[in-house]
């Protein structure tokens, strides 16, 4: 359904440059609504559905759109469904259930290990070594000492 419905959206040649929804509507469409397909999504759940300490979103991946309305096509990972929601944050740096990609990941690779080409510059080859090297973050912390307070109430 998604695609169908960017490609009436898109220009063809083949009807004087204009797209299928113009034919149709005899107006151009709006692309403002438009998001990435596999984005992660924020779904409102509604203050009528929710108790006061309730989350105020769940986690989603955006589908497409729906046909009959200005809604979105949503998977509701914590539901395991596909929801039809207009209450709906966009993520498009964020992609299905994937870790955002950060510098961090650098850490990962073993950059002697590169194997590059003078023939074809800019297709290095690399391997992983399956080893991780360790970063501060991965120490485990000392608990903070303890402390009495004396309040001035004996």
């Amino acid at each position: 359904m998604t695609a169908i419905y960017i490609k009436d959206r898109l220009l063809s040649p083949k009807v004087m440059h204009k797209t299928p929804f113009e034919i149709v509507h005899n107006s151009k469409p709006s692309v403002k609504h438009m998001r990435v397909f596999g984005c992660q999504v924020y779904i409102l759940t509604p203050k009528e559905k929710r108790l006061k300490w309730d989350p105020k979103a769940r986690t989603g991946i955006f589908l497409g759109y729906e046909e009959a309305s200005k809604a979105y096509r949503v998977y509701d990972i914590e539901a395991g469904q596909v929801v039809i929601s207009r209450d709906v944050n966009f993520d498009e740096s964020a992609f299905g259930l994937s870790p955002p990609i950060t510098a961090e990941h650098a850490d990962d690779i073993d950059f002697d290990s590169l194997d590059l080409d003078d023939e074809a510059p800019g297709q290095a080859q690399y391997k992983k070594t399956g080893k991780r090297k360790s970063r501060p973050h991965d120490e485990e912390v000392p608990a903070p000492p303890r402390t009495q307070c004396n309040n001035g109430m004996d």
